[in-house]
């Protein structure tokens, strides 16, 4: 009986060493936070030196980096249900994202986004630029380089733009500041025009499809589907 035994456990460990090695990759560590919701043209993740060409409903992950290219626009959902949408062009790196408590950090290295929080508010999130950092309060904003550096424009909520020189508060729907250099401080917020707000949220809007278009019109207007 031992000797079976023993003959047992050796088959076993040896079938053990014979197991196809598990892959590195992301699925791995469960490190998802979230998905893809909506895609125009070439967008690609990137994480560990890997690259990817993302769709909708792949799942997005801690860390990746989301590359778009011309004319491309990227929908992501995160887990709590706050939303980002990615413009052309764009580098955006999700570098931490905390869902039981508060704080996170995603950073903005090219590009234009708008960040949409759910219901949780995201507090402690911050968003990183080349210019400056920006602290949420419950927000929408648009965060993207203009001809002078980078501009801010906020939709709802309140948000703090800071770096090195200064730092200003956009607490009223359609404020606006813009930061020429990481050592020049923010200017005094003021209202964006109609003109201006359109061309900043027209270059990370995907246009709805016709379906979308009635759905909105009916009130069934689905933040997921038509974003």
């Amino acid at each position: 009986m031992r000797a079976r035994t023993k003959l047992l456990l050796s088959t076993f460990l040896v079938g053990l060493l014979l197991l196809p090695e598990m892959p590195a990759g992301p699925q791995a560590r469960d490190m998802r936070i979230g998905g893809v919701t909506r895609i125009r043209a070439s967008v690609s993740g990137q994480l560990d030196g890997e690259r990817r060409k993302l769709e909708r409903n792949l799942p997005i992950f801690q860390k990746e980096k989301i590359i778009t290219g011309s004319d491309a626009r990227a929908v992501l959902r995160f887990r709590d249900g706050s939303v980002l949408r990615i413009g052309a062009n764009a580098k955006v790196v999700l570098d931490h994202f905390v869902y039981k408590g508060t704080g996170g950090v995603i950073t903005l290295l090219k590009g234009a986004i708008r960040f949409t929080s759910g219901k949780m508010g995201r507090p402690g999130l911050r968003f990183k630029s080349p210019v400056a950092t920006i602290g949420i309060r419950g927000t929408d904003f648009w965060l993207g380089e203009t001809d002078d550096g980078y501009g801010v424009l906020l939709l709802q909520g309140a948000i703090t733009v800071s770096n090195s020189a200064g730092h200003v508060v956009l607490d009223s729907p359609a404020e606006g500041t813009l930061v020429a250099s990481a050592s020049t401080a923010p200017t005094e917020p003021e209202k964006w025009s109609g003109g201006q707000q359109k061309t900043a949220l027209g270059g990370v809007t995907i246009t709805p499809g016709p379906l979308c278009a009635i759905l909105h019109k009916l009130g069934k207007w689905s933040f997921g589907s038509c974003s």
